[in-house]
């Protein structure tokens, strides 16, 4: 008979949870009931931006449950400038990656008529930044492909995922004009916390969608100019209805102190770098140092809108160096001597894995070493949090205010036309809300 014995004393006990005979799960007695609502928008769908509006209501609002219906068609100009179906002969034009999420170019969003979230124009680049980079590469290929995602595998414009984007449009045998439909996710910073919003809160959501040019790929288009029709565009929202007592417990709470929402606040820009130059510096922020830095640049081009190339063409245009000063601390520490075209880029490759948090797991956001150097991936990212690590969204880090910039350095001059640089910030944000409804907030929008 073999003798067992604790590896240390001071290990405590523990038994198997398959020996739980004894015990029953929790039961959920918060929620008498809840449903999801469909809201139209309050001007008519040929009227941009379009205006949702969420009445105040004894419900409670699911915020996360936010998703956006959107119906769309591509059309073509003839001679006249007057809109047509595509024909059997307009084989090669489609929609951008991800076209749920990067129709939208800007959205603002109020609580009791205080604004919270601004997408700075940028919205697209936000949704790219935020899926491509954060998102498991086993939901790319399945359930985001409601919003429109298929995985070119590089930015050619002759690969699968651009075929499976075309076919959505493409008029069918018999002539008749196809149009798609696509469901995303509201990507703004108070729906990516898991929260509900309190009752008797008005919330005015304002959606201002791209230029055609911005959202058509049609690399062989010679003549033709084509247009992406918004059929429809369609809210829905999950609203609850709490126990009378819970909700009553809550009620008294909120008259001795508000409600918290803790979530991460993001922050886009835009920079642009003028042709023939090697070395671009700037500040990026001048109040509080955000935790993490998100960085990729594009053809000036494709940023303005081009419907001959891809929007989101994310390339390293020979970048030999760049760094951030956060507070008067750089990062990286050790500065990069990159040459991308002799294959010189594993570290910045490594850094943006291990700011996201794929490095040494076994999940894949699908970004190889190939894809983020010639592919359209070249997106870096910089942990600017005192330990370096992402902690999750239950942690916050220690607020630390100063100036944060950013210096690049080229092995080549900025090629014609220039390139834009899109950065997206992201900080730490407690909104409040007290028993007036009243919103207040650590950060300003």
């Amino acid at each position: 008979m073999s003798i067992h014995n604790k590896i240390d004393r001071d290990s405590a006990n523990a038994i198997t949870n398959a020996l739980s005979f004894f015990e029953t799960p929790n039961t959920n007695v918060s929620v008498s009931s809840s449903s999801i609502i469909e809201l139209l928008t309050l001007n008519p769908i040929n009227i941009t931006p379009y205006h949702f509006k969420i009445h105040a209501s004894t419900n409670y609002v699911d915020l996360a449950k936010c998703y956006v219906l959107t119906e769309l068609r591509i059309r073509k100009e003839d001679e006249n400038g007057r809109l047509t179906n595509l024909e059997a002969a307009d084989n090669n034009v489609s929609c951008c990656q991800l076209i749920g999420h990067t129709i939208w170019k800007n959205c603002r969003i109020s609580i009791n008529g205080t604004q919270i979230f601004e997408g700075n124009s940028l919205m697209a680049y936000k949704s790219i930044f935020d899926y491509e980079l954060t998102y498991p590469q086993t939901v790319k290929n399945s359930y985001l492909s409601a919003a429109g995602y298929y995985d070119d595998g590089d930015m050619g414009l002759n690969g699968v995922g651009f075929e499976n984007r075309r076919l959505l449009f493409a008029p069918s045998a018999d002539g008749t004009q196809r149009s798609a439909q696509f469901i995303a996710k509201l990507d703004v910073d108070i729906c990516n916390q898991p929260r509900y919003l309190v009752n008797q809160c008005e919330v005015d959501i304002e959606l201002l969608p791209h230029d055609s040019n911005f959202l058509i790929v049609a690399p062989g288009a010679t003549n033709h100019k084509y247009h992406l029709e918004v059929l429809a565009c369609k809210l829905y929202i999950k609203k609850i209805e709490l126990m009378d007592s819970l909700a009553f417990d809550i009620a008294k709470k909120l008259e001795l102190k508000p409600a918290r929402y803790p979530m991460r606040k993001t922050s886009l820009k835009s920079l642009f770098i003028s042709e023939n130059r090697t070395e671009f510096n700037a500040n990026l922020w001048m109040d509080q140092v955000p935790r993490r830095v998100v960085l990729g640049m594009v053809k000036n081009s494709d940023f303005v809108g081009s419907q001959k190339t891809q929007p989101f063409n994310f390339q390293h245009f020979n970048l030999r160096d760049i760094s951030i000063n956060a507070g008067g601390v750089n990062y990286p520490a050790a500065p990069y001597s990159l040459d991308f075209p002799n294959g010189k880029y594993v570290r910045i490759y490594h850094d943006m894995q291990e700011a996201i948090g794929y490095a040494g797991t076994l999940e894949s956001n699908g970004i190889s070493m190939q894809r983020f150097s010639t592919g359209g991936f070249c997106l870096l990212v910089f942990n600017l949090t005192n330990s370096q690590e992402d902690n999750g969204p239950e942690t916050f880090d220690l607020i630390k205010n100063g100036t944060t910039s950013v210096k690049m350095s080229f092995n080549e001059p900025v090629p014609q036309g220039g390139i834009v640089l899109i950065v997206m910030g992201e900080v730490d944000s407690l909104l409040m809300l007290d028993r007036n409804r009243t919103i207040t907030s650590d950060i300003s929008v």
